[in-house]
């Protein structure tokens, strides 16, 4: 009975703190991003002929580049190093964005060298939640596991709005506040060189004992095979596309919320509240929808109905913005959260599925180069579509809604093949990874994840 058990996937507590670790990284990668586009009069006021799109842009440049060559460096070094050096990095970029009190304050050009550290940095964060959660969640866990690491980026959004409408109101402030997020930065390094773990001591679903079974060191520029190897899965681009389009719309309405609002008459404090809630519906609606995936493994129907809810309330606010229907911009901009924001994880995860059992981080790292490359290209255009008498962006909004009914028509056009889920439905009874002997297989598949509490397995 106990050689059954630990045949087993077992499923340890510890599983939490690595998720928890991952999140902070991201919620303060973007927290750093999107430091001053709530407070841009004041950012103006103190690096002058600065505009907040340009410092987004930059880091999404960056960030496209690191996440070409983040895959090679995973492989190579592992995910709990991986992590370290992207935390240190990120640490080093906040320094040089704020200085050091007797030596340096922030200046225009420091800002830049900060935010292309930090850009570097992102995704060693980014691309990795689908890693993680393969390495350590259950199969009914991965989707709830990489949406909370994957948008936890959305609550580090919400805080660059929220505390920085009511910290900053100076040039000097806004100095002290680049300190704060300085020493935050610190902690989360010093966190994770203790705790970060690479892997849990047996895999936690029968997929992922499937894949030790095959793992295989990767030359280093071997990553390239399997990037371009990845698009011949029937489905694939369809993935890319859906993901791509979710962090586009999501990046261009948190950089423009406040250049949106303000035409209306809302001031500094409300649209903080604003851009905090839109962040916190994202992840809200990622993780009701995202639940609902885990249990009923329902991708294509759960994107396409996130898709549909999103071109809806965008073209609303469209609508809203041109007539300057105050009370219904607020509506559109919290619902397109709430439905846009699951996308991009759900995208993530289906494309683990049918890709299985290709490496779960090189699969994140080529949507988040398409979805940070477009993003970037899309930035000035959006903000060239504004209308220079009312400066209004229903023109640009009009154009994200095209981008997003093109990707709803095109992810609508293919069917996943769900491989991962069905060998862990099949208890990991495939020939082609032995993972058990014939006789075993009637007993695996009967055989439940077990809750490692401290490393020592509960009765």
């Amino acid at each position: 009975m106990g050689h059954k058990e630990e045949l087993g996937p077992k499923l340890y507590l510890e599983r939490w703190i690595m998720l928890f670790y991952l999140s902070m990284a991201n919620f303060l990668s973007d927290w750093i991003c999107f430091s001053i586009a709530p407070v841009m009069n004041i950012a103006e006021e103190a690096f002058v002929g600065l505009h907040p799109s340009a410092l987004v842009s930059v880091f999404l440049a960056f960030n496209v580049i690191s996440s070409i060559l983040e895959p090679p460096i995973v492989q190579r070094i592992g995910l709990r190093n991986a992590m370290v050096l992207g935390c240190v990095i990120m640490f080093l970029g906040c320094l040089i964005k704020s200085g050091i009190p007797g030596l340096w304050s922030a200046s225009y050009g420091s800002l830049l060298l900060g935010t292309v550290f930090v850009g570097i940095a992102q995704p060693f964060f980014q691309c990795t939640p689908a890693l993680l959660a393969a390495n350590w969640f259950g199969s009914n866990e991965r989707t709830l596991a990489t949406t909370i690491a994957l948008n936890a980026n959305q609550f580090g959004i919400a805080a660059s709005y929220m505390l920085g409408t009511n910290l900053v109101k100076t040039p000097v402030e806004l100095q002290d506040y680049f300190y704060v997020i300085s020493i935050v930065s610190a902690v989360l390094v010093v966190g994770v060189v203790i705790q970060f773990k690479e892997k849990p001591p047996t895999p936690p679903s029968f997929s992922a004992q499937g894949k030790m079974a095959q793992e295989y060191e990767a030359s280093l520029w071997g990553w390239l095979d399997d990037m371009f190897g990845l698009f011949k899965a029937n489905g694939f681009m369809h993935t890319v596309v859906s993901f791509t389009a979710s962090i586009a719309i999501s990046n261009m309405i948190s950089t423009f919320l406040a250049s949106m609002l303000s035409p209306q008459g809302h001031d500094q404090v409300f649209i903080g509240v604003i851009g905090a809630v839109f962040q916190v519906m994202i992840m809200m609606g990622s993780l009701v929808i995202g639940y609902g995936v885990d249990r009923y493994k329902a991708y294509w129907s759960a994107t396409v109905f996130c898709f549909a809810c999103s071109c809806l309330w965008l073209f609303t606010l469209s609508i809203s913005l041109n007539r300057q229907l105050s009370a219904l911009t607020l509506v559109s901009v919290v619902s397109i959260g709430f439905f846009v924001g699951p996308i991009q994880p759900i995208a993530a995860e289906t494309a683990c599925e049918i890709t299985y059992p290709s490496d779960e981080n090189t699969i994140v790292a080529v949507q988040q180069v398409f979805g940070n490359l477009f993003s970037a290209i899309l930035v000035p255009f959006f903000h060239a579509l504004r209308d220079p008498y009312t400066m209004q962006y229903a023109g640009s909004i009009n154009m994200v809604f095209m981008t997003a009914v093109a990707s709803m028509v095109v992810f609508a056009s293919f069917r996943p093949d769900l491989k991962r889920s069905n060998l862990d439905k099949s208890g990991g009874a495939e020939d082609n990874f032995l993972l058990k002997k014939k006789d075993d297989i009637s007993s695996s598949q009967s055989t439940r994840p077990l809750l490692l509490m401290d490393s020592a397995m509960m009765p």
